[in-house]
């Protein structure tokens, strides 16, 4: 009689048997290489290596007796231990026969990175496809893929590429896209967070989206999720996942093939039904997720989810080196629908023995001139706009490419670090101790190494950072816009607050 694995009703949570099942094959303790050669630079072991996994590798391959200080085994029955995961980059034609040693092997759960099957369009594609996905369901081994990356755990030491470093933290990642799934590890661990857990699920053969979603919601380790999606296989289930998960946990997802050309790529790579924009658009609606059309919003919104408070209304103050910046930024902001609020008369006599300067405005926004180059000012004026009770939100520009000039300009070496140090200190006071979002837009503008080493600095420091007014305002009104949706939602611990 077929095994029968969990599959559980639209509305039920992942049951507790189907959670620990992944807990158990994500902290596997042994896995298989099977088709890992010199023809790739031995990619997956690399990758395991690199990342340190502190389990058993078995590297399977019939041509190869040792190499990179291992020995290889002709087949997976060789091997006299057990297996607990294994990587499948063999030829699709016989895909099927080694799932067969899988099961035989009793291994817990599989990637199978080969492609070639129904993201072809072609019915023997589709046949093929067909028979993996009957074996697999047939046993109680689970599987990601065909045509995937599978599964990266820092915590496990997992991976899935040979230069990619353990990093853990609490974004945890969904990606039908192998490539946008390393994308994505790479651009949170940029901005100087960690993951909790990504998965590449390809094609959907066995393990689906929904189920992802669903176990990251349960997962602890977790507290903001991230999702690519080019298309879906069951669109009720999805549905039901990501609107159970959104009022807990922050889920903000990109949904890719929205073009007509757009959704024929997608077939083309994984082989996932498309559908129409407006039902997508629909679709999340309904979820209650932060809906986002690129990769760079799609990392913005997630980082930003960690670092910044619930913003308590619409009433943005706006602080720039230069007129044009306030005039600018403003027309972003309103178009976003903020308000950009006079300040509290107590605040404006404040600042006016701060910024004296001419052609400076002590109004909103707010234009320091010449006073922005005295870091002094500028954290004072920082404070006090932010406790001004007119005040929800502050966004500055940063701008390196005046910083930086001053210094050299001056022979300060150090003024830049400085300045940047006691920028954070007001800004970490902001988010900490009032409690009210501050985000720094620094322009990529002149300075190039200097603008990449204050923009981490700021990631250092553990404050939202954008490269224009603009995108700051677009990523504010997102994250507004979930916790008007989502009031109970939780603020993320990684925040801190006092």
């Amino acid at each position: 009689m077929p095994f029968a694995y969990t599959v559980y009703e639209i509305g039920i949570p992942m049951d507790t048997k189907t959670f620990q099942q992944f807990e158990d094959f994500i902290h596997s303790q042994s896995v298989a290489l099977i088709g890992t050669s010199p023809s790739a630079g031995f990619y997956w072991l690399k990758s395991f290596l690199n990342f340190g996994f502190p389990g058993k590798i078995y590297p399977v391959n019939p041509k190869i007796d040792e190499a990179v200080g291992l020995k290889f085994y002709k087949s997976l029955s060789d091997i006299p231990g057990p297996i607990d995961y294994a990587v499948l980059r063999v030829p699709a034609r016989i895909v099927s026969s080694v799932i067969d040693e899988c099961i035989a092997k009793n291994v817990k759960a599989i990637t199978i990175f080969t492609s070639g099957f129904s993201e072809l369009g072609t019915e023997a594609g589709r046949l093929l496809e067909q028979e993996i996905i009957e074996k697999i369901r047939s046993s109680p081994m689970r599987a990601f893929g065909p045509n995937c990356m599978g599964l990266l755990c820092p915590e496990s030491h997992f991976a899935f590429r040979p230069d990619l470093q353990p990093i853990p933290g609490p974004v945890g990642f969904i990606s039908q896209s192998g490539g946008k799934a390393i994308d994505a590890y790479l651009a949170v661990t940029e901005t100087k967070l960690g993951c909790s857990k990504v998965f590449s699920y390809g094609n959907e053969a066995d393990i689906s989206s929904w189920e992802l979603v669903d176990y990251l919601h349960q997962d602890p380790n977790t507290e903001v999720i991230g999702m690519y999606i080019e298309g879906v296989h069951d669109g009720p289930r999805l549905r039901k996942a990501i609107a159970e998960c959104a009022p807990d946990k922050p889920i903000t997802v990109w949904k890719s093939g929205i073009t007509k050309a757009g959704q024929q790529a997608v077939s083309s790579h994984s082989a996932a039904l498309a559908g129409s924009t407006s039902i997508w658009h629909a679709l999340l609606r309904q979820t209650g997720a932060a809906s986002v059309d690129s990769f760079e919003r799609l990392i913005d919104t997630i980082v930003t989810f960690l670092r910044c408070p619930r913003p308590s209304g619409k009433r943005v103050a706006l602080i720039a080196i230069s007129g044009g910046a306030g005039v600018t930024g403003t027309d972003s902001l309103i178009k976003y629908g903020f308000e950009i609020p006079r300040l509290t008369s107590d605040t404006i006599n404040a600042l006016s023995k701060i910024i004296s300067a001419v052609g400076t405005n002590i109004k909103n926004p707010i234009d320091m001139a010449s006073s922005y180059f005295y870091p002094n000012n500028t954290v004072q004026t920082i404070r006090h706009v932010a406790e001004d009770k007119n005040i929800d939100a502050i966004i500055i520009e940063a701008a390196p490419h005046y910083v930086n000039f001053m210094a050299d300009h001056m022979g300060m070496k150090d003024m830049a670090t400085t300045y940047w140090d006691m920028m954070i200190e007001a800004g970490t006071y902001c988010v900490k101790v009032l409690h009210k979002p501050f985000f720094i837009a620094v322009p990529a503008i002149g300075y190039a190494q200097e603008n990449l080493a204050t923009r981490n600095k700021f990631r250092e420091g553990n404050l939202p950072v954008f490269s224009n007014i603009a995108g700051a305002a677009d990523i504010l009104k997102v994250i507004y816009d979930y916790y008007q949706r989502h009031p109970k939602l939780s603020i993320p611990s990684a925040l801190d607050l006092e």
